[in-house]
């Protein structure tokens, strides 16, 4: 049997990738697995990456689109509807905004927002997977690391 010498030859695509003004997000063709709700809403794509919105985002959903606050119980249960979704687009705006687009026509957006981060993603599980982070900064842009 043989092993992958490094991890360039586990055939990852790359954990962030720059264009133009975004980032395109390492989730596409990942399935959402796992939801968590408390003073934020957090999706878990395929058991390693979360992504946790802790500001009022859009969703869409059902032909619907409606604006989801995590501190309100009453819009939040849109979001159960992302369960087993398959991400088909995600993009980190360098101003801060979030867009994922899932199957089934389904997404979300989030915008930046002034006093705190709107959103996070991070993923990975080292050594199997590189990890990373990325979140919007408070007014506008976003945190690599």
């Amino acid at each position: 049997m043989s092993y992958p010498q490094v991890m360039a030859d586990v055939g990852l695509e790359p954990l962030l990738r720059e264009e133009g003004a975004h980032y395109v997000l390492p989730l596409v063709g990942r399935e959402v697995d796992q939801l968590c709700i408390d003073y934020a809403v957090t999706l878990v794509v395929d058991g390693t990456d979360t992504i946790r919105l802790e500001s009022p985002f859009t969703l869409h959903v059902d032909g619907t689109t409606q604006v989801v606050d995590p501190e309100r119980l009453e819009t939040v249960a849109a979001v159960l509807q992302l369960f087993r979704a398959v991400v088909t687009r995600a993009e980190a705006g360098k101003d801060g905004s979030l867009t994922i687009d899932f199957d089934s026509d389904r997404w979300l957006r989030a915008e930046a927002i002034e006093d705190g981060e709107a959103w996070e993603i991070g993923g990975g599980l080292p050594p199997v997977t590189p990890s990373y982070f990325i979140a919007a900064q408070s007014g506008g842009g976003v945190r690599l690391s």
